[in-house]
């Protein structure tokens, strides 16, 4: 989850979990893996975000975070809608997603994502619009609720 930006760079950022060019540039990384190796790429990452806070806005970005966690999600049950989501904004989404489902990855996507997305996380800052802060902590809400029940 190393990309590294410059603070000058100006690109989209939307309130979906593959709504920014950040997300879109993890998807790419992720994709360049085979397949049988992203559930690790993943594991690292998670774990790298969380041993490694001190490092948010230098080493990796929140939405980032929320795309890796977006991934795990599609693979479980309920995670269809960000299958279409992966659909919409990549012209392979089965080159991006996880093999099949890794119930296992839960936990770790579930512990980085409260990170930059908790009640007050970096997530949620710099939201514009009442309208545009409802739609992140929308997309949160339901990457929490399916990421959630695969821990139960």
């Amino acid at each position: 989850m190393a990309v590294c930006r410059n603070e000058g760079d100006v690109g989209t950022f939307g309130t979906g979990p593959f709504s920014s060019d950040g997300a879109l540039d993890f998807l790419d990384e992720v994709a360049e893996r085979p397949p049988q190796q992203r559930a690790e790429v993943l594991r690292r990452a998670f774990g790298y975000v969380v041993a490694n806070r001190d490092l948010l806005w230098r080493e990796f970005f929140p939405d980032e975070v929320v795309a890796a966690a977006a991934l795990v999600a599609a693979a479980l049950p309920g995670g269809e809608h960000l299958q279409n989501r992966l659909a919409q904004v990549s012209d392979e989404p089965r080159a991006v997603m996880l093999p099949g489902p890794v119930p296992d990855l839960a936990a770790p996507a579930l512990e980085a994502l409260r990170f930059v997305a908790g009640p007050g996380g970096p997530w949620h800052q710099g939201w514009t619009t009442e309208t545009n802060r409802a739609e992140a902590q929308q997309t949160i809400d339901g990457l929490t609720a399916i990421l959630r029940a695969a821990n139960s």
